[in-house]
């Protein structure tokens, strides 16, 4: 593993802030913020003074007029999420607003494995039929050209509420909200859908037309849900992210809403529920039914009544021990494939009887294990080839793909993660060995080492209870808001004892006699010895036990120093 210690703040910088712990002002540094504004914005987020105004999006105004116009004519609105935790949240939201004041709303997921990501013609055949007025999209639509056009000849107007980047052409929708499009002035791009779909709310309950009784306390009861979909999304917990992340895990350990209870309960999550808690345990529950059946079953827990969340949240967590079960058997047939080590710099997989749902999960597996990009592939139920990848931060998959976009029917995503379709299931061994040959000429060899980046290096004595303190104030962590590695440097080892029932991890205790964990190190640590001098990665958290609490480091990486 390669270690990279982020660069060095000067003593210049120290002297604008001397009020600041230096390793504090380090950690500020690292995640951009170099003015008092913004550290202050950062370490104390306020929700009454740090969220954007709604209506600086140029077509909000135009957006909300036509919902209450919509409301008061007794028009049939529907709202179009999308299948994973991000759209279905956003989805609940929205309807539970749309619901309370006054409109007649009804929602539509599509089928990930039938109908695909957005929009689609045969679904907007259906809301004709249905005598559908309105079309609100969350997590979707930016890119659907052809499907709004068909809902235009179908007399049925669009808002389109998304967050993805801006395509070459634009839908001809009645409103577009979209932080990326180039016309926007909003000065935050990275909300999550359901960051946007929230501003949608905002503004619905700020405008004269709102009659709703008690507006705030209902806007911030949301919060819950937009955290939950912010983290799922793995959006930058900066800026205004940051504010209703913070406040909505606030909002999320003491929900009312009783489907999200008893998935906490079903998970096993007893103790507080924080970011890391959303991204492996509650987000991938709620996933689940759209990668293995459909996204309804999770919409409808997160709108039910008690009796029937009980029944759908056992019934969602027995689907995902089935999804977990069916990951490791497919991964392990996958390794087996792979042999000792692969040759290639990206690994393309087909696996046939794989479900499109579970290709992005099997690709985060092998990007995580191998660290390389990696593509895997299946053919659905239509017969077509289906393919989702992940991607290392020094390679872009989105671009490096965009280049052979003749060979897709659609075709999507970003940087690190990126699906397509191809057009031609016969071209799969020719598109194989072009994508191959591309990432060869891109990636370095060195780029193929996973990379651990390291904040700061500290002294043992400033490793105490006031810089954990001071930590805190950092959370949420996620992305661009990574929980911090620190380095101690030439460091005596006073002592090795293995601990654990089955005798994996080891406890180190270091020359001041402080201990730290090495979980998972039996194999890390067969060469190191009492009296060697080390320099060790380690984060900084608390261990509770008998009712006690005390530091605790533990280890992410460790050499012997030379």
């Amino acid at each position: 593993m390669r270690w990279q210690i982020l660069t060095k703040i000067t003593e210049d910088f120290k002297s604008k802030f001397p009020e600041i712990n230096p390793i504090i002002l380090q950690l500020l540094a690292n995640r951009g913020l170099k003015t008092q504004e913004e550290i202050d914005e950062f370490l104390m987020p306020d929700y009454s003074q740090d969220l954007n105004d709604p209506f600086i999006f140029q077509e909000m105004e135009k957006a909300v007029g036509r919902i209450y116009k919509a409301i008061r004519e007794k028009e049939k609105i529907l709202i179009y999420g999308d299948y994973d935790t991000d759209g279905v949240v956003s989805t609940v939201i929205l309807y539970q607003t749309f619901k309370k004041i006054g409109a007649e709303v009804e929602t539509y997921l599509p089928d990930r494995e039938k109908e695909g990501y957005g929009l689609n013609k045969e679904a907007i055949g259906s809301f004709k039929e249905k005598g559908i007025n309105l079309i609100i999209t969350c997590d979707c639509g930016i890119s659907n050209v052809e499907e709004i056009e068909e809902a235009k000849k179908a007399g049925i107007e669009t808002i389109i509420t998304d967050h993805h980047r801006e395509p070459k052409i634009l839908p001809d929708a009645f409103v577009i909200i979209d932080p990326w499009l180039k016309r926007e002035k909003y000065p935050f791009k990275e909300l999550a859908g359901v960051g946007v779909a929230f501003k949608l709310i905002q503004s619905l309950l700020q405008h004269p037309n709102s009659q709703l009784d008690e507006k705030e306390a209902f806007e911030k009861w949301l919060l819950d849900l937009v955290a939950l979909g912010t983290i799922a999304d793995s959006m930058p917990l900066l800026k205004e992210n940051r504010v209703l992340c913070k406040y909505g895990l606030i909002v999320l350990n003491k929900t009312k809403n009783p489907g999200l209870k008893f998935l906490i309960e079903k998970a096993g999550l007893r103790s507080e529920i924080d970011a890391e808690k959303i991204s492996y345990q509650l987000s991938p529950r709620l996933n689940v039914s759209g990668r293995m059946d459909h996204a309804n079953q999770s919409l409808k827990l997160l709108l039910a009544e008690k009796q029937e969340a009980l029944k759908l949240a056992s019934e969602i967590n027995n689907l995902n021990v089935k999804r977990q079960k069916l990951i490791e058997e497919i991964f392990n047939e996958i390794k087996s494939e792979i042999g000792e080590g692969p040759k290639e710099k990206i690994l393309v997989i087909f696996k046939e009887k794989a479900l499109v749902g579970l290709l992005g999960l099997l690709a985060n597996k092998l990007l995580d294990v191998y660290h390389r990009p990696a593509l895997v592939l299946t053919k659905n139920s239509n017969g077509k080839i289906k393919a989702s990848g992940r991607s290392i931060e020094e390679f872009d998959l989105f671009s490096s793909l965009s280049s052979l976009v003749d060979y897709f029917e659609d075709f999507g995503g970003h940087a690190q993660a990126a699906g397509f379709t191809l057009k031609n299931p016969d071209d799969f061994e020719k598109f194989k060995k072009e994508i191959e040959k591309i990432v060869s000429q891109k990636i370095k060899d060195e780029d193929l080492i996973p990379q651990l980046e390291i904040e700061t290096e500290v002294d043992l004595p400033a490793v105490n209870w006031d810089l954990y303190e001071e930590l805190l104030k950092f959370e949420p962590f996620g992305k661009d808001n990574p929980k911090p590695y620190f380095l101690l440097s030439n460091i005596y080892l006073r002592n090795i004892e293995i601990v654990g029932q089955n005798q994996n991890h080891r406890r180190l205790t270091l020359e001041d006699g402080r201990k730290m964990i090495y979980f998972n190190s039996e194999k890390k640590v067969e060469d190191l010895k009492i009296g060697d001098q080390i320099n060790v990665v380690f984060e900084l958290g608390v261990n509770e036990w008998n009712g006690e609490r005390s530091l605790e480091m533990k280890v992410v990486d460790l050499r012997k120093h030379l």
